[in-house]
């Protein structure tokens, strides 16, 4: 079986990442993204949306669990920590032939190893983060993003 190109799928999130900067960031928006994002989804999930550290909106849909209440935060931290989705992660370290465990700053209580965190941008810089749980991790991925890009039309 042939390896994936992992370098390729990190640059095609990084690209994603860049056209999903002008997602406007006041609570309105992001408010409607979250319940825009529980709407499209095919099966029960967890939706967080941060700025900063401060929580603008988190809703869970009934069949969801703790547990991805749980990953909703692992995920963010992802994004805080590496300024790039949670799946570009996954990838870079595909990419790269490493764990977490290779990876000093990257405590397993605190981050995790699967897509589904996606950044909030301003000015170039990380100021927030997408974070949805319940599917499968890339599915999860690509949900924000389809949804994102929808809603900047």
């Amino acid at each position: 079986m042939t390896q994936p190109d992992y370098i390729a799928l990190r640059d095609k999130v990084a690209a994603d990442e860049a056209t999903l900067s002008a997602m406007p960031l006041d609570s309105a928006s992001l408010i409607a993204l979250a319940g825009d994002l529980l709407a499209a989804a095919p099966a029960p999930v967890s939706v967080r949306i941060t700025l900063g550290r401060r929580v603008v909106a988190e809703l869970s849909q009934d069949g969801t669990a703790a547990d991805n209440a749980h990953f909703l935060g692992l995920k963010t931290n992802v994004v805080f920590n590496t300024g790039h989705s949670s799946l570009w992660w996954h990838y870079h370290l595909r990419a790269t032939g490493r764990t977490l465990a290779d990876v000093g700053w990257a405590d397993p209580r605190a981050v995790i190893d699967m897509g589904g965190g996606v950044p909030l941008f301003a000015g170039g810089s990380v100021v927030g983060a997408v974070a949805l749980s319940g599917l499968a991790h890339e599915a999860d991925h690509d949900l924000i993003v389809t949804t994102m890009r929808r809603y900047l039309g």
